[in-house]
């Protein structure tokens, strides 16, 4: 045990019991003294309490004139000191942590998509900024899964898809939200939008002219709709299988064959883009009797069949051209679908 002696009264006494005061050893008496002088005089003090570093602050084991370890200024002898290092988390503790570990999982992987969504829209949007739409469509397409709100990612969306002739994409997107802020991003995707749809109005009016036989009509009003929206694919092969339809009525196998071959480059694996170029090959081996457009023709249907085979609907329009084609080459007779129908197909049967 380590000794002080009072400053002021000259008795000595355990360390651990001395105050200081303005660096002066007291004894508790003399401090009480002070502290009570003091608050007469309406001063405040203040006291330091001596720690005996020879005592240990747990156990209270005096260990002489050894000096104890201080951790964190406190002094411990040897055996406190390991329960202070080897002591055990408390079991409420353990529990709370699990838990909070078992809600941090589940969060992760509820929010996977939405960081998965997060990285999409950055790469997205620096497309974007690069006028590369095409890419910037297929990293929004992840986008639109988590269903954002956002003004900007709708509408930046929205206006990739319409400029990569997408306006299904486009919807998708555009009914995302209910009301949108006047801004320049929404005045140029409104505007886009206006004119895809109005091109489409005039598509849907083109094939309604199909039906009814109006085919120079039909034609003229789908190359205004492929004008109105140039970003449409689509659009522009739809304008060029009808000039390929109308000179197949006027009899230009030449031209129908032509136009029909350039439909299939740009879809090159549509069946009934090679459906319309064995067609065409099948008119030029009847006009010509050249057996090398007889076997292009097959050869085209063949490849035709193969990709026809992807979907029922693929499988049912292939079925019924192939057999109209097959009647040309094997009977060197071109006549339209309607009057083959009403030749060798019953009555009420799909136009």
């Amino acid at each position: 045990m380590q000794r002080a002696i009072c400053s002021s009264c000259g008795a000595e006494g355990p360390l651990s019991e001395t105050l200081v005061l303005e660096e002066k050893p007291l004894c508790r008496s003399c401090a009480e003294r002070c502290a009570q002088e003091a608050e007469a005089a309406g001063r405040s003090t203040r006291f330091i309490r001596l720690r005996d570093s020879t005592i240990c602050s747990k156990c209270n084991t005096d260990y002489g004139s050894t000096h104890l370890e201080l951790i964190g200024g406190v002094p411990f002898c040897a055996n406190c000191s390991q329960g202070l290092y080897s002591r055990p988390f408390p079991a409420w503790l353990k529990s709370s942590l699990t838990g909070l570990l078992i809600v941090l999982a589940v969060a992760l992987w509820r929010g996977a998509p939405f960081f998965r969504a997060g990285r999409h829209l950055v790469v997205a949007l620096r497309a974007m900024d690069r006028h590369d739409y095409r890419t910037a469509a297929g990293h929004f397409a992840e986008v639109v899964k988590v269903k954002p709100t956002e003004q900007k990612v709708v509408l930046s969306g929205a206006k990739a898809d319409l400029l990569t002739g997408d306006l299904s994409g486009a919807q998708q997107f555009l009914k995302m939200r209910q009301n949108y802020e006047a801004d320049n991003l929404f005045e140029e995707v409104n505007g886009m939008w206006k004119r895809a749809t109005d091109a489409l109005d005039k598509e849907v009016e083109a094939g309604k002219l199909v039906e009814s036989h109006q085919d120079e009509k039909a034609a003229r009003l789908m190359h205004e709709a492929s004008a109105e929206y140039p970003e449409s694919q689509e659009m522009a092969e739809a304008a060029l299988m009808l000039d390929a339809g109308l000179a197949f009525v006027h009899k230009d196998y030449d031209t129908f064959l032509r136009l029909s071959q350039d439909t299939l480059k740009n879809a090159p694996d549509d069946p009934n883009a090679m459906g319309a170029v064995a067609s065409a090959l099948a008119c030029k081996y009847v006009v010509t009797g050249n057996a090398v457009f007889r076997d292009q023709a097959e050869e085209m249907l063949a490849r035709a069949q193969t990709l026809a085979e992807r979907n029922a609907e693929s499988k049912a329009s292939f079925a019924e051209y192939a057999e109209r084609i097959r009647y040309r080459i094997d009977k060197r007779d071109i006549i339209d679908k309607d009057e083959y129908d009403r030749r060798f197909r019953q009555k009420g049967a799909q136009r």
